[in-house]
This record gives C-alpha cells, structure tokens and sequence, in this order.
C-alpha cells in the first residue's frame, strides 16, 4: 500500500507534468503555425521582388550574369533551397543551389520537389507547379509569373526548406523551457515528499487549482500560502512554477505578435507600392477583379486608362535613380490628386499606372479624366532642384467592350496606350479592333526575332554607291528578314518591334558578326579601296556589348577599320550625345569613318554639326524624291551639301531613282549617289556572282 507522502508526490508529478505538456505542446503548436505563414509570406514576397527585377534579363542566354546575379541574392536566406528560372516554353534558364540545399537537404529524394533529382526530373516537375504557393510537409514552394499575366516572359520557382527551420526554432524553445519545467518538478517531488496528512485540504486546493489551469488557461492564478512547512513550500514552488511559465507564456505571446505584425508589414508589401503607397500590381488585379463584376452584376460601365510615362527613362539615365524616383512620387501624388472619388489609382510597376475607372456614365467621362492627367503630367515639375518636363500616355478601354474580361480590359487599355505613343506622345487613345491586331503582330514578330537570330533566317543585302562617273565606290548594307511563319517582314516593321523590345542589340551584333564573314569577298570582287557602311540604332550606342564587339573587332583586325563606315541618324546622335562622342572618338582613331544618316529630318542645325567629328552627309531621300517637282526641296538640297562643303564634308545622296535627280546633285556637287537608279539591295552571293559575270563578259 502507497503512503499519503508518495500518493501525494505521484499525485503532484502527474499534474505537472500533464500541464507542462500541455502548454509545451500548445506553444509550440501555436508558434510553429504562426512561423509557417511568416515564411511563405516572405517566400511569397521574396518572389514577387525577383521576378519583377527578371522581366529586364529573361530573353538573356540560359544561366546569364544577369539571371544568375538576382538567384544569388538568396544566398543571405539560411533555408533557402534551390530556384529555377524557366522560359516561356518551359526550358530551363537557370539553376540555383541555397544554403539549405548544400546542408543535407538534398539526400531526402522522397520529397516531390528536391535538388537531388536528375535536371530533367527537376524541370519537368517545377514546369508543372500552377502560378503561386505550395506547401509540403517539409518546404515551401512558390511559382511566379516573370512579366505581365497576358505575356508572360517565364517562371521563377523558389524552394525553400521548412522543416530545417522549424526544427531550429522547436529546438530553441525547448532549450529555453526545459530547465525551468525540470527544477520546478524536482522542487515539487521533494516537497510532496514532506507532506503529511494535515496538509490534505491545503493540496485539494492545489489540485484544483491545477485543474483550472490544465481547463482554462489561467497561468495567472496562484494558490495561498498556508502555515504548515510542507504545504507552504509546495504552494510557494506551485507559484513560482506558474509565475515562470506565465513569463514564457508572456514571452510567446510578444513573439507571437511580433509575427503577426512582421506578417501584416508582409501583406501591405505585398498589396502596396513601396515607393509610392499605392495598390501595387497584385492589389490592382485583385481590385480590378472584384468590380468588374461588381460592375457586371449591375449593369453599370467601366473605364480603364493605361497610363505610361514618356522617356521616363532618360530622366533615370541622366540624373540617376533617386531623382527618378523622387519624379514617379511627385507624379503618382499629383495624379491622384486629380481623380475622383469614383477612380482608384495604382502602379504596376515602373513608369506604368492604371487608373479604374467605376459607375462610368458616359465614355466622355473618361477622356475628360484622361485630358486632366495628359495636362497634369505634361507640366514642367521641379525635383532636386531640377526643372524637368514630362508627358504621357494612355490607352482608355470599356468593360463592356470586352464583355468584362479582366485579361482582355487590361491587354485593350495597353493596346491603346502604345498607339497613343506612336501617334506622337502626350495624349489619349481608345482602344479599337484593329489595334490589337497590329499589336498580336508586333508579339509575333518579336517572338520570331529570337527564333529568327538562332536560325540565321536573317540575311545582308547591299547597295551600290556610286561617283558622278558611275563608279562604285562602297555600299550600305541593308538587313531582310524571311521569315518560315511571317514571310518576308519589312525592316521598317521589324526593327521597330525590335527597338521597343530591347532585341536590337542582338540583331546589331549579328550583323556585325555577319560581316566579318562577307567583308573579304566585298574587298576581293570590288577592290581594297571600297567602303562598306554599317547602321547603329540609338540602343545600340548604349548597349556596352555592342560597342565593345565592334571595337573589339576592329583593334584585332576581323573587321578592316579604313573599310567599314558608321551610319548614325542625327536624332540619334544628339539624344545619346555624351555617350556617342566618346564611342565615335575611339572609332575615328581606329580609322573607321562615320556618317550621318537621314541629315535634314531631325535637328538640322549647323550649331550641331561644328560638334560632330563626321565625314559624310547622307541627305535623306524625302528631299531627293521632290527634286524636279518642288522648287524648295531643291533649294534645300543645295543648301545642305554648300552647307557640307563648308564644312569638308562629303555628301552621300540617298534614294535616287531618276535621272533628273542625279543630273541635279552630280551639278551641285554631290560625291556620292544611292538609289534604285543604280543598284537594288542585293544578297553577298548574288552581288559578287554579278561582278564574277560581268567581269568574264568584258
């Protein structure tokens, strides 16, 4: 039979064990619950920031510096796993290895997702996650859409290892809890051991007292302090036993909100613009989401405006990033100071905003709202003491139109904010039918630009320039494309899809590359004295690969500098003045020469010219193609190549196609013609194959 001391003692072991269990046990569930939607809130934000900074290096080479720079940023991120970047087509970018990833997490290949697989398992199964957050018993996995939901441009897919981080945390907790829980029942075992059968009363109390913690909660409650030497010291162990794990359970409760609150910062990040407070693009989708069909159940219209900022850019590019920034928050502020309180305003990213538009009652209602915002933006605005001019453009688009569809709203009001900028900036466009046509071509076209730069589908023509006596004295070379789908695509078409999509840099370099091929058998048909001109687009200028490939290229003889003339419109060169100068300097000095294309179209200013280091003046073919029937155009023509002669320049005529017209410039002291008169562009082998011909029938 148990004595009363051990009865007690067993009686005293048990409850404390059983409470300590119970809050041990509800701690931990509670904390690791909370730390689970912390770190796929982080994961989540995380995510949507690189796949943001992606959109600029996505069409990059596979495993670019690029690409590979913004992976690298999950090195400070201790459970970080792995991250893949995947094309649109589902091929495989870029791999990244984490912290996690190299500390044991690979050897678990029962996992769905693991590093440990073979590349073509991991890829296969990554391709197949949906867009957004996938938890496993062991990891986190969140995939991302790289570019806009309508174009999509890839997917970024992060890992990251949960269950080494909640094993770290849980490991921590108990660390702290188990020393206190531990003496606390061996003061409680020696003191049980002590009592006496007086002290029956004074430890039902305590039971009970037990009870109601183990029922409610209630870590707050203490027993009294009885006048018997037993009984006193259990109730004074019970006490500080229940005041120290009402400390922890204080301690839990402040980190417990310290999470909520982290987690709630990680919402408004993730539903705000962190420059400028505004919804952000996953904010605006939801927002956009919820009224159309608001507006939808009640019959009421819509309106979307497509707002971007024009030449946003070289405000960053000429006084940095800090005053860009400063400038998209005094602007964002302004324009929505200008609303309504039926529109919400919100940034999608960069210098790109919508505003939605509700309860719209007439579509005037929008252009009137439209005009506001052109006005507001086109006046000059003061930033770091910087008197800076800006405008913009917008593409206004009805719900209604588009039987409120929140893709095709969106994709209309972007339709038409890219016609307002090729009808001129600084103003508003409606969307139409035809637009998105054009547009649906334009994403063909640069889709097929990729296609088309890996299967030489691209070709050189030339075309002859010719002396007073009909000589040939170089050529331009002139980039066709003939497409598989497209067939033959225009240049005027092609390379202006390609400078808005950032792809005429690598259409520059393969021209380049291109002609180290072609250049021998120009210099062997036609002689060593031929000059071949080659174009740059403005991008170009700024495009370090380029403009190292052609130096590069030139210093170690692959291209024959005294041969090889650089055509630059003059537009081009005033807009990229600082950065041109220096990169025509360097050509100069190699021997290249340099020309300055479509001459009277843009600046025309002889304060300009006295700034360029040129050799020849192209006149633009607008003014050729009037001479015989404009006794002005004439009159400008003559002007430019006196103007020219003055200045020892020599002058190049383009688009020439009459004998009227050569006979007038030949007179007016011309140097050089080029035009349908004399020779079409021609493909290398078809050109050098007439010289070979002609040369056999003299």
């Amino acid at each position: 039979m148990k004595s009363l001391s051990s009865e007690i003692s067993f009686n005293t072991l048990a409850s404390i064990s059983v409470v300590s269990a119970l809050i041990i046990g509800l701690s931990i569930y509670v904390y690791e619950k909370l730390y689970v939607e912390f770190v796929s809130a982080e994961v989540d934000a995380i995510s949507v920031n690189m796949a943001v900074d992606l959109i600029d290096y996505i069409d990059e080479p596979a495993g670019s510096f690029n690409q590979t720079g913004i992976l690298l940023r999950l090195d400070e991120y201790e459970y970080a796993e792995a991250a893949y970047i995947f094309g649109n087509d589902g091929t495989l970018l870029s791999h990244y290895i984490g912290p996690a990833g190299f500390k044991g997490g690979l050897t678990k290949s029962q996992e769905k997702i693991s590093p440990q697989l073979s590349q073509t398992d991991i890829d296969k199964s990554i391709a197949t996650l949906s867009i957004g957050l996938h938890l496993t018993s062991s990891k986190v996995i969140v995939v991302k859409t790289v570019g806009e939901e309508v174009f999509p441009m890839g997917r970024l897919a992060l890992v990251f290892n949960l269950e080494e981080a909640l094993k770290a945390s849980r490991q921590r907790y108990i660390i702290l809890v188990t020393p206190s829980v531990a003496l606390l029942i061996i003061i409680s075992l020696f003191i049980s051991s002590r009592a006496q059968s007086r002290a029956m009363r004074p430890l039902n109390t305590l039971i009970k007292t037990m009870d109601s913690v183990v029922d409610d909660n209630a870590y707050d409650v203490k027993v009294e302090e009885v006048n018997k030497e037993e009984m006193l010291a259990l109730s004074r162990a019970f006490n500080n036993m229940m005041a120290n794990i009402k400390k922890q359970s204080e301690a839990n409760r402040q980190k417990n909100e310290m999470l909520q609150k982290q987690q709630s910062q990680m919402e408004r990040l993730a539903n705000f613009d962190a420059l400028t407070g505004l919804p952000n693009r996953q904010c605006l989708m939801k927002l956009l989401s919820n009224e159309l069909a608001l507006a939808q159940k009640n019959s009421h219209e819509l309106g979307l405006l497509f707002i971007d900022l024009d030449d946003f850019k070289a405000i960053n590019d000429s006084f940095g990033h800090d005053t860009g920034d400063k400038f998209l928050l005094h602007i964002s502020l302004l324009m929505d100071s200008a609303l309504g309180d039926n529109c919400t305003l919100g940034r999608l990213g960069g210098d790109e905003f919508i505003v939605i538009v509700r309860e719209l009652i007439t579509p005037s209602d929008l252009e009137k709202i439209a005009l506001k915002l052109v006005e507001v933006v086109s006046q000059p605005h003061i930033i770091n003491r910087l008197k800076l001019d800006s405008s913009a453009s917008l593409g206004l688009a009805l719900a209604s139109e588009c039987k409120y569809s929140l893709t095709s709203l969106i994709t209309n009001a972007d339709v038409a904010m890219y016609k307002a900028k090729d009808d001129g900036k600084s103003r508003f466009v409606w969307f139409t039918d035809e637009m998105l046509a054009r547009t649906q071509r334009k994403v063909l076209i640069s889709t097929r630009i990729t296609d088309a730069l890996e299967n030489n589908a691209f070709y050189l023509t030339y075309q002859a320039k010719v002396d007073s006596d009909k000589n040939i004295t170089g050529f331009e070379t002139l980039l066709r494309w003939k497409d598989e789908v497209l067939g033959q695509v225009p240049p005027g078409e092609f390379i202006h899809v390609a400078e808005q999509t950032d792809k005429i840099s690598q259409i520059s370099l393969w021209v380049l590359k291109q002609l180290r091929y072609e250049f021998p058998l120009l210099l062997e048909a036609f002689g060593r004295n031929v000059v071949v001109s080659v174009n740059l687009s403005p991008h170009d200028l700024n495009n370090h690969n380029v403009t190292q490939f052609l130096l590069h290229e030139l210093n170690i003889g692959k291209l024959p500098a005294s041969n090889l003339e650089i055509e630059i419109t003059e537009t081009a060169y005033m807009n990229n003045f600082n950065v041109a100068n220096p990169f025509f300097a360097s050509l100069k000095e190699l021997g290249c020469k340099l020309a300055l294309d479509d001459f009277g179209t843009g600046y025309s200013s002889l304060s300009y010219l006295t700034q360029f280091d040129i050799d020849t003046l192209k006149i633009d073919r607008s003014f050729v193609s009037k001479i015989g029937e404009s006794k002005q155009s004439e009159m400008i023509t003559k002007t430019i190549i006196d103007m020219a002669k003055s200045l020892n320049f020599s002058v190049c005529a383009e688009g020439v196609e009459t004998q009227e017209q050569a006979e007038f410039l030949i007179n007016q002291g011309c140097n050089t013609l080029q035009g349908f008169l004399y020779s079409r562009p021609i493909p290398l082998m078809e050109l050098v194959g007439k010289t070979v011909n002609q040369s056999q029938d003299a």
